[in-house]
């Protein structure tokens, strides 16, 4: 690769990590609560409070938080964080389409050997920054498992397929150890990809017979993830594989605010297009119309199967309500990261057509116009799902006052704030058990007996308020926010 190439790789990198880090502009802290719960799960796995059962799904996940929280102040350095990730998951997309076309295009003329295959990649990777992300389904401006996730995902699949293709045992070997990596991390990020690559898997069936004892250590997966949901759950084996399973059916009202999402809400309709367009390309095996050179349908075939299958398992969730192995707001972000590729070859087909017919400068206006066209209302968010700001920088100075008090000490937060008062206090918030109590105690209409009843059950030492509370409390600070000493 020539510096010229080098240097268009580094400036789409800048370009990503600008265009997500946007949201931080002008607020510094993690912008959903979703964040704030990753770094709470953190330092209470480095604490040893951590609460085993559903969270543990993503011990992994909240692992590597612990051991970044030994170098830096995980509230101040998250905000860098998804634009970081960003950043390298377009980067490993790259990786992988540019690696991936060496083989695929040895069918190629030199001409597109040499430049076709780094303006498919170059061009994944802008289609890549184009996915939306809002606070339902999450996506590249939060750091969460389901991000942390994604070049670890693009990884698997490319070194399953590449080594059912060229029947290699190590890139197989790979594969399965970055799946088995991420159970404990984020475990819907890979039950997702079931369903094509076991359709991909009997086209080389062949090859699948003739090696079914080096095949067996695949099992290695299930049993896993078996043995790690047991741990996690406790249940006895008897029950294990009735609520493993149960457990892979997400129902209607899986995630706490089930709405009916549009497709335009994470991907433009200028990518879907092109992504149609190349999807079309794949499947009537040839990839340049204006070229005698045809590829083997197999090569891309995972990547035709991946969002064909993710369709059929929305399709399925839209007429019955339940989702299989991966809950619908996934599979919807999961399609998402299936399409920049396939965009990209269908950008890429378009400017070799337009060759036949138009200069230089045409062909450049018109790739400029179509990415700009992806992009087009990247920063608009419906007000369903728009960002929100869990503190202010007065909270948070407030939150570091209480920080120094003894963390046995126990503190009544308002619930806007209650997920970020552990991560900079250090507090467990109380009455998580029972939200309505809190509700009732922070309500306007609320009368001072009955806060006192509350205060008194659940032995509460502190008050914490973004309003000032009328109440027999003695008030110790005061800047924005209010903290009450209860005597």
């Amino acid at each position: 690769m020539n510096k010229f190439k080098i240097l268009l790789i580094v400036l789409v990198s800048i370009g990503i990590f600008l265009l997500v880090y946007c949201p931080h502009y002008h607020y510094r802290f993690p912008s959903h609560i979703d964040e704030w719960h990753h770094i709470t799960e953190a330092m209470r796995l480095e604490k040893g409070i951590y609460p085993f059962g559903v969270t543990g799904y993503e011990m992994g996940f909240h692992a590597l938080l612990a051991l970044l929280s030994k170098f830096a102040n995980l509230v101040l350095i998250y905000r860098f964080l998804p634009a970081i990730w960003a950043v390298v998951s377009a980067l490993v997309l790259f990786y992988v389409v540019y690696s991936g076309q060496n083989a695929r295009y040895i069918e190629c003329s030199t001409h597109y050997k040499k430049t076709s295959k780094f303006n498919i990649a170059l061009l994944a990777m802008i289609f890549f920054a184009s996915i939306k992300s809002n606070v339902n389904i999450l996506g590249l401006w939060f750091f969460t498992p389901l991000t942390f996730s994604i070049p670890f995902i693009f990884l698997y699949v490319y070194f399953f397929t590449e080594g059912l293709e060229k029947k290699n045992k190590k890139y197989l070997l790979i594969s399965l150890a970055i799946m088995v990596l991420l159970l404990p991390i984020y475990p819907i990020s890979f039950f997702f990809a079931i369903p094509f690559l076991l359709i991909y898997s009997l086209f080389n069936l062949e090859f699948i017979k003739k090696e079914w004892k080096f095949f067996l250590i695949f099992l290695l997966i299930p049993l896993s993830g078996i043995f790690f949901y047991k741990y996690e759950s406790n249940f006895s084996w008897p029950a294990l594989m009735g609520k493993f399973l149960n457990s892979l059916q997400f129902k209607r009202g899986w995630g706490i605010v089930e709405m009916n999402n549009s497709p335009f809400e994470l991907y433009s309709l200028m990518g879907y297009v092109l992504a149609v367009w190349g999807l079309i390309l794949i499947f009537i095996n040839k990839i340049y119309l204006f070229s005698i050179n045809k590829i083997n349908i197999k090569k891309y075939l995972a990547y035709a199967l991946w969002p064909v299958s993710l369709l059929l398992l929305i399709i399925i969730f839209k007429v019955t309500g339940v989702s299989y192995l991966s809950p619908y707001q996934r599979n919807l972000y999961y399609l998402a990261i299936s399409l920049p590729l396939l965009s990209a070859i269908g950008l890429e087909n378009l400017i070799q057509r337009s060759k036949m017919i138009l200069g230089k400068i045409s062909i450049s206006l018109i790739v400029v116009m179509t990415i700009g066209l992806s992009f087009l209302k990247y920063f608009y968010v419906p007000e369903k799902v728009a960002l929100y700001q869990m503190i202010n920088e007065k909270e948070y100075q407030a939150l570091l006052f209480l920080k120094n008090i003894p963390e046995e000490e126990k503190i009544l937060v308002v619930p806007r704030m209650a997920g970020a008062l552990f991560p900079v206090s250090g507090h467990s918030p109380i009455g998580e058990e029972n939200r309505q109590d809190m509700k009732t105690f922070f309500s306007l209409e609320t009368d001072t007996q009955t806060k006192q009843e509350i205060l008194k059950k659940y032995q509460v030492n502190y008050i914490f308020t973004d309003w000032k509370i009328d109440g027999p409390w003695n008030l110790i600070y005061e800047d924005g926010s209010y903290i009450y000493k209860i005597n």
